[in-house]
């Protein structure tokens, strides 16, 4: 889970990098440019929801199971 949130600050880092190169090369930005970069973010965040997903099914499942093997008396 650490490695995955590691991995998430990177890329973040990575697209906060780029986009600050993005918007410095230009001062007016048209609306096919806006579409581009909203696109790209829309990609990167269903990438990293996807990841994010398998390993949360799989804490929660961890926890499910945690809790049916409690005794209840």
């Amino acid at each position: 889970m650490l490695e995955l949130y590691a991995k998430a600050c990177v890329l973040r880092k990575q697209a906060a990098d780029w986009l600050s190169g993005f918007f410095k090369e230009e001062r007016g930005a048209t609306i096919a440019e806006y579409a581009i970069l909203l696109a790209v973010v829309v990609v990167a965040l269903i990438a990293v929801l996807g990841r994010l997903t398998g390993a949360l099914e799989a804490k929660l499942e961890q926890i499910i199971n945690g809790i049916k093997d409690v005794p209840t008396h």
